[in-house]
């Protein structure tokens, strides 16, 4: 038997795709801006008012133009990420506005917790990304908030970046930072700096500030996510493979404008689309429907040749507890498992995206390592079987003193960091089963432990001075 998570025949793939483009040809998509619906009316599409529909050839061409495998720069090249392809990347928390504290306390956040959340990332041996949006700072008004927290994710981390929320100031903003790092404007620099989450507003929509966004990243040729997040029975149809054709139908229409505006700047397609709760209208992301919908969505970008993007370390928990455990294990499984590239939320989400948990990200981040270790190809050979090993052990014989166990002890399996594998009287010395507890003390090592990576001192100089003069003066 094979993958049993909703594999699609070739049949049912057409049947999706034909659904797709049957939304976007007779229903269509609303751009409600008009620069967009201007662009779109260049190139030949069909409009009413500020809504455009899309021709499958319109569709189909501007895909050819999209590359299936592309690098992020980092600001430290040995730490640049690639996507597409058999290469997939793991993001942190993004754009949580509270922290939830190890006693359940659950606060604003702070400019210190966004910090502390680059302290982690830079730590991280398992984490790809470091995000200008981790922790939003109440502090700030939300325009001071975003360039204070990309510049900490700039100078603290020397890793790629998720940029903040998709909007004009924000395409602006990380370009002229680029400008300074790289030395060069952003669009003329051989790959993107950052990859932007731009966010259809379900159903069939694009609001005008994030269209004034995309249209900025995409000029500066910076990586767009563009992924819907459809509700299943509110924003979306109530069946889970109606979702998931309007789900593609709107990720492929925000694709499109991106390759007019920019052709082949980089897109990656999918979405965190779910089941509702329809008692309270809100979202249930720990349902088994989300599985189904990341299985799809990967088969879909796989047949259109796209990079993709689902799940993550999510819950709809508000504290790390066995809820918590279970949905985030099974929501960062199943889009790696399925072949998805970006893998974004994949430390420090509670509350279904409303909270960040420094807590939460350590324990995520040790399932981030056991996946990647777990979908990292075996040595299947001769050398790796080693049945000249086998034999003179023997029936009945051990493996613990041999040379070759003595060699690799200490590396062949997934050194566990937080979770317990040991004896019933080390489980008690270990605050007894207490994984927030010894999660609180890994954070704070880590946070004590880090150390700020070099940057050039007149890059930092007049990354400072760019926030002197924007908020000082």
């Amino acid at each position: 038997m094979g993958n049993r998570l909703q594999p699609l025949t070739k049949e049912q793939i057409h049947i999706i795709h034909n659904a797709a483009m049957r939304i976007l040809g007779e229903t269509g998509v609303a751009f409600r801006l008009p620069e967009a619906v201007k662009i779109f009316e260049q190139h030949g599409f069909r409009t009413d008012g500020d809504t455009v529909f899309f021709d499958e050839s319109q569709v189909l061409n501007a895909l050819e133009t999209v590359p299936r495998e592309f690098t992020i720069m980092a600001r430290n090249p040995e730490n640049n990420v690639r996507l597409g392809g058999d290469h997939f990347a793991f993001g942190p928390a993004w754009a949580a506005p509270f922290v939830i504290d190890a006693d359940g306390t659950r606060r604003n956040a702070c400019l210190a917790d966004q910090e502390n959340m680059c302290r982690l990332v830079q730590t991280s041996e398992y984490v790809d990304f470091a995000a200008g949006s981790m922790a939003v700072p109440a502090e700030f008004a939300p325009e001071e908030a975003a360039t204070r927290m990309l510049h900490a994710a700039i100078t603290m981390t020397d890793l790629p970046l998720i940029s903040n929320p998709c909007a004009r100031e924000n395409g602006v903003e990380i370009a002229e930072m680029a400008e300074i790092v790289w030395g060069r404007k952003a669009a003329e620099l051989a790959h993107p700096v950052s990859i932007v989450s731009v966010n259809p507003l379900s159903p069939l929509s694009y609001a005008d500030d994030t269209l004034e966004g995309l249209i900025e990243f995409a000029r500066n040729g910076q990586a767009l996510l563009i992924s819907s997040m459809v509700l299943a029975g509110i924003t979306g149809p109530i069946d889970i493979a109606g979702t998931a054709a309007q789900e593609m139908a709107e990720s492929l229409a925000g694709i499109t404008l991106a390759q007019l505006i920019n052709p082949g700047v980089p897109c990656v397609c999918g979405g965190t689309s779910c089941a509702s709760d329809m008692r309270t209208g809100g979202v249930s992301l720990g349902g088994p429907e989300s599985l189904q919908l990341t299985a799809i969505a990967a088969q879909m970008a796989e047949h259109y040749g796209l990079p993709c993007r689902y799940g993550g370390n999510l819950t709809d928990a508000y504290s790390i507890n066995a809820q918590a455990g279970i949905e985030s294990a099974l929501l960062m499984a199943a889009p790696v498992i399925s072949g998805a590239h970006f893998i974004h939320q994949s430390c420090g989400i509670l509350g279904a995206y409303a909270a960040v948990s420094l807590e939460k990200f350590v324990i995520d981040e040790e399932v981030c390592g056991m996946i990647k270790r777990a979908v990292a190809p075996l040595d299947i050979s001769d050398a790796g079987i080693n049945t000249d090993l086998i034999q003179p052990v023997g029936s009945g014989g051990s493996y613990m003193m041999q040379p070759e166990t003595a060699m690799k002890c200490r590396t062949a399996f997934f050194p566990a960091n937080l979770t317990c594998r040991s004896t019933y009287e080390d489980w008690t010395a270990k605050n007894s089963g207490d994984m927030v507890a010894r999660a609180a003390e890994y954070v704070k090592k880590r946070i004590e432990s880090y150390e700020k990576p070099d940057i050039d001192p007149g890059v930092e100089r007049d990354l400072n001075a760019y926030i002197e003069r924007k908020y000082n003066n």
